[in-house]
């Protein structure tokens, strides 16, 4: 499991790199106590404060139309 504050660097085809944090992502669900949040995922945290899903592979995600970055591994 990775360390939320841990930065990580992802690359597009072209060779741009960019620099990002992991953060989770949290759905509300309903218990018999009463509501409770739960993590589902991940999410990415870009340098400029934007949040990004990651794909359903858990490598990659897109930043704008036609602009993947990629992980090296599996991430989440």
């Amino acid at each position: 499991m990775l360390n939320i504050s841990e930065n990580l660097v992802a690359r597009s085809f072209n060779g741009c790199e960019i620099t990002v944090s992991l953060v989770p992502s949290k759905k509300m669900q309903n218990t018999r106590d009463g509501f409770t949040w739960v993590e589902v995922g991940k999410k990415v945290l870009l340098q400029s404060g934007v949040e990004i899903e990651l794909n359903l592979d858990g490598r990659s995600f897109y930043t704008g139309i036609n602009e993947m970055f990629r992980f090296d591994r599996k991430v989440c």
